[in-house]
C-alpha cells in the first residue's frame, strides 16, 4: 500500500475549514432531500439526493425563488411553514408528495431555521425524508389504519433468532427501557425468560410457520393492579417473500379489559343486593338440568332444587316507609338468604322474589330449607325509623329429580314455571307457607289452566277478541235512574264468548289488566256518541288500573277527547283496589267528578275498615259487596249490616246498590231497607251490546 505523507510546511486546514468540509460532505451525501433558501426565499442550495429525485441539475434550483422552484399550489400550502421557521420556531409534518417527482411518497417534511452566529435567522434548510417504505411496514400490522392514528400502540419487529430488530419508544416504556435498549437484544432478555417461554414464544412460533396470532398479555404494575394487553403477531416477509421475522404490535385494553369485567358482572349481578339476577340464575338452572340429564344423572341420585321466595308484606312497607325502606329491606332479605346455607346459590329475580338453589338429598331437605327460610323472614321482621313491620314469605320449591325428568328434559323456564306456580299456590293459601310443586296436583293443574287463561287473553289482546256485555242496574227508590253495567266478555276462536272469571284472574296476576281496561274504556267512548241520550254506563276499573298513574293519566286526556256528557258515565272501583291506592284513587277520583261522571265505590263492605275509608272517597254511590246480601230475607244480622251502610249513605247523601238480587222478595227486602238500586238475575242476565242496543 502507498503510503501519504504530509508535507510539513503545508498549512494544516482551519477548525472552521473543516467543519465546513464535514458539512459539505454530509449535505451532500445525505439520503434526505435538502434545500436551503435564504430569507428572501431564494435557493440557496441544494443537495444530490433533491437533484436526483428531481431529475434537475443545480441551476434549476440555485438562485430562483421558492415559488417558481415549488410550485404556486405547493407554495401557498407550505406559506405558513416557511413563515413560523423564518421566525424561528422548527416546523415538521408528514405528508404525501404532491409533485410530479415526490407523487405517491409519504414525505416527512421539516422546516429547521439557520442562525448566524449573532443567533438571527438568515434562511431556512428544508428537508424531505421519504417515509413510504416504513408506511408500508406498518400498514402489514394488524389494524393499519389505527395504528396510524394510535401513536400509543406499542410496536415492535422480532427477527427469526427471537431478537428485536426494531422497537419504538411505547413497546420499549412497557419493559421500562428506552427504544435503543431493545433493538438488537433477544427478547427473553427484555421480557424476562419465565414470560418469554410461558406467554410469548408458543405465539411466536405460530407466527413464525405463517399465522396471524393474536392474544391477551396480563402484566401486574407496581401499585398492584393489572396491565391488560391485546397482543398482534403478523408475519414479516422480504422482498423475495421469504419470513423474516414477526410484527409484533401491543395495545393498552386495560380500561375496556376493566369496563367488560364490570359489564359482565353487572349483567349478572343484581346492583342493589349483590346477589345474582335473573339471567345468572337461569345459566345456573340450565348447567344444573344439564348435569342432571347427562349419563347417569337422575339415575345416580342427582337432585337439585329451586326455591322462589317472594315476600308477602313488601308493597307495605313501600308505601308505608317509602322505597328507601323497600330497598334496606330487599337488602336485609338478601343477607339473611344468603346466611341459611352458604352453599346454596341466591339470586334476586327482580321486585321482592328471591331464589335458592341447592343441592338436595331429598324433597325433605328442600321442604326443611324452604320452611328454614319462612320462618326466619318472619322472625326477623323489619325495623325501620323505630317502626317494626311484619314480614312473611311465600315459598315455592321445584325439584329436579326423576319425576321431573320423567317425560322429557326440561327447559329453565319450564322449572321457574314450576316453582312460580308452587308460590302462588302457598300464596293464595294466605302466604308465610311453602308449597312444592307436583305436576298431579290439583293446585297445580289449575295453576297450569290459568297460565292457559293468561294466553287466551293476550291473544284476545292482540287480536281484538273481545266483546262488550250490558247488565241493567234497576232503581227501587222511584227516583234514581236505571243504567247498564258494561262487562266484558273473552271470544274464543270461532267467536263464542267465553266465562269470565278465569280469565279476569289471570289478566290481574299477570299484569295485563291495565291493557284490558283501556280497551274497554276506548270502545265504549267510541261507541257511546250512537247510544240514546238516556243510556246511562257504568264501567268497571281493576286494582291495577286504579294504582297505576299512566292509566290514570290516560282515562282523564280520554274523557276530555271525547267530551261525554255530565251523568252518562261512572266509573266502579272495588273499596280494596282504592284503599291499597289510596292516593292515586283520590287523584283519580277528583279528576272523575271534575268532567261530572260518576264514581261507584264497588264491593263495599268486603274491607275491615270499610266506614274508616269511606269519608275520604267523594263518590256518589255505593254497590254493597254480594256476600253481605247474601240471605238477606231472612238474616236478620245481614238487613242490620245493609241498614247500617245505607245510614251512612243517606248522611253523606250517596246512594246504595244492592248487586246479586235474585229473587223479588231479597228486592223487596232491600227497597224497605232503604237501597236505591238493585241488579242481579232477577232484574235481568247479562247480554251483548248488540241485542241492548242495536
Amino acid at each position: 500500500m502507498r503510503n501519504t505523507v504530509r508535507d510539513p510546511g503545508a498549512l494544516a486546514p482551519s477548525p472552521s475549514q473543516l467543519h465546513l468540509h464535514a458539512y459539505r460532505s454530509s449535505f451532500d451525501t445525505a439520503s434526505v432531500r435538502i434545500l436551503f433558501f435564504d430569507r428572501n426565499l431564494v435557493v440557496r442550495d441544494v443537495n444530490a439526493a433533491l437533484l436526483e429525485t428531481e431529475e434537475l441539475d443545480r441551476a434549476g434550483f440555485v438562485g430562483r425563488h421558492l415559488s417558481d422552484v415549488m410550485g404556486k399550489a405547493v407554495y401557498e400550502r407550505r406559506m405558513p411553514q416557511i413563515e413560523a421557521a423564518l421566525a424561528g420556531e422548527a416546523q415538521v409534518s408528514v405528508e404525501w408528495g404532491l409533485r410530479r417527482a415526490t407523487r405517491g411518497q409519504l414525505l416527512r417534511i421539516r422546516h429547521e431555521p439557520v442562525r448566524d452566529e449573532t443567533g438571527d435567522v438568515v434562511g431556512v434548510l428544508l428537508s424531505m425524508e421519504d417515509r413510504t417504505d416504513l408506511h408500508e411496514l406498518e400498514q402489514r400490522v394488524s389494524m393499519q389504519d389505527e395504528v396510524i392514528r394510535q401513536t400509543s400502540d406499542a410496536l415492535a419487529v422480532v427477527d427469526r433468532g427471537f431478537s428485536f430488530l426494531w422497537a419504538n419508544p411505547a413497546y420499549a416504556m412497557i419493559w421500562n427501557r428506552l427504544p435503543e435498549e431493545v433493538v438488537g437484544v433477544p427478547v427473553p432478555d427484555v421480557i424476562g425468560m419465565d414470560g418469554f417461554e410461558e406467554r410469548v414464544l408458543p405465539h411466536l412460533t405460530r407466527c413464525f410457520a405463517g399465522e396471524v396470532v393474536q392474544y391477551d398479555l396480563v402484566r401486574p404494575r407496581a401499585d398492584g393492579e393489572d396491565t391488560h394487553y391485546s397482543v398482534r403477531l403478523e408475519p414479516l416477509k422480504g422482498e423475495d417473500d421469504t419470513l423474516i421475522g414477526a410484527i409484533v404490535n401491543m395495545r393498552d385494553v386495560t380500561e375496556t379489559a376493566q369496563l367488560d369485567r364490570r359489564m359482565r358482572r353487572q349483567a349478572l349481578l343484581d346492583t342493589l343486593t349483590e346477589l345474582a339476577n335473573r339471567h345468572a340464575l337461569e345459566s345456573e338452572l340450565g348447567r344444573r338440568i344439564e348435569l342432571c340429564s347427562g349419563e347417569g344423572g337422575c339415575n345416580a341420585g342427582c337432585r337439585t332444587a329451586l326455591l322462589l321466595v317472594d315476600l308477602d308484606d313488601f308493597k307495605v312497607v313501600n308505601d308505608l316507609a317509602g322505597h328507601t325502606a323497600g330497598d334496606a329491606l330487599l337488602r336485609q332479605v338478601a343477607s339473611l338468604l344468603r346466611s341459611l346455607d352458604p352453599d346454596a346459590f341466591v339470586a334476586r329475580l327482580g321486585g321482592d322474589e328471591f331464589a335458592l338453589v341447592v343441592d338436595v338429598a331429598d324433597e325433605a331437605v328442600a321442604v326443611s330449607l324452604g320452611e328454614r327460610v319462612v320462618h326466619s323472614i318472619e322472625a326477623v321482621g323489619f325495623s325501620w325509623n323505630g317502626e317494626l313491620f311484619s314480614i312473611g314469605a311465600s315459598v315455592g320449591i321445584a325439584l329436579l329429580d326423576r319425576e321431573a325428568f320423567a317425560a322429557s328434559t326440561p327447559a329453565v323456564q319450564d322449572v321457574l314455571n314450576w316453582a312460580d306456580r308452587a308460590c302462588l299456590v302457598a300464596k293464595e293459601k294466605g302466604g308465610a307457607r311453602l308449597s312444592v310443586f307436583h305436576p298431579d296436583d290439583n293446585e297445580m293443574r289449575a295453576r297450569f289452566e290459568e297460565i292457559g287463561n293468561f294466553q287466551v287473553v293476550q291473544n284476545a289482546l292482540q287480536h281484538d277478541r273481545f266483546e262488550l256485555f250490558l247488565m241493567p242496574v234497576a232503581p227501587v227508590d222511584d227516583t234514581s235512574r236505571p243504567w247498564h253495567e258494561v262487562l266484558l266478555r273473552v271470544l274464543s276462536e270461532d267467536g263464542r264468548p267465553l266465562p269470565p272469571a278465569g280469565f279476569i284472574t289471570a289478566a290481574e296476576r299477570h299484569g295485563l289488566m291495565s291493557r284490558v281496561d283501556r280497551w274497554v274504556v276506548e270502545t265504549v267512548l267510541q261507541r257511546l256518541p250512537q247510544l240514546p241520550a238516556d243510556a246511562h254506563l257504568s264501567i268497571n276499573l281493576s286494582g291495577q288500573s286504579i294504582g297505576d298513574p299512566i292509566f290514570c293519566d290516560f282515562l282523564l286526556s280520554a274523557l276530555d277527547a271525547a267530551a261525554v256528557a255530565p251523568g252518562r258515565l261512572a266509573f266502579e272501583i272495588t273499596e280494596t283496589s282504592a284503599v291499597r291506592s289510596m292516593e292515586t284513587a283520590l287523584d283519580l277520583i277528583a279528576g272523575l267528578k271534575a268532567r261530572g261522571v260518576d264514581v261507584v265505590l264497588d264491593d263495599f263492605g268486603s274491607g275491615l275498615s270499610s266506614f274508616g275509608y269511606l269519608r275520604r272517597f267523594d263518590v256518589d254511590m255505593l254497590k254493597i259487596d254480594g256476600n253481605i246480601i247474601g240471605n238477606v230475607r231472612e238474616d236478620k244480622v245481614q238487613q242490620t249490616i245493609v241498614a247500617g251502610i245505607v245510614a251512612v249513605a243517606e248522611v253523606m247523601q250517596v246512594r246504595v246498590v244492592a248487586e246479586y238480587v235474585e229473587d223479588r222478595e231479597t228486592m223487596e227486602v232491600l227497597r224497605d231497607l232503604g237501597v236505591s238500586l238493585v241488579q242481579g238475575f232477577y232484574i235481568g242476565r247479562p247480554v251483548s251490546w248488540t241485542d241492548v242496543f242495536e
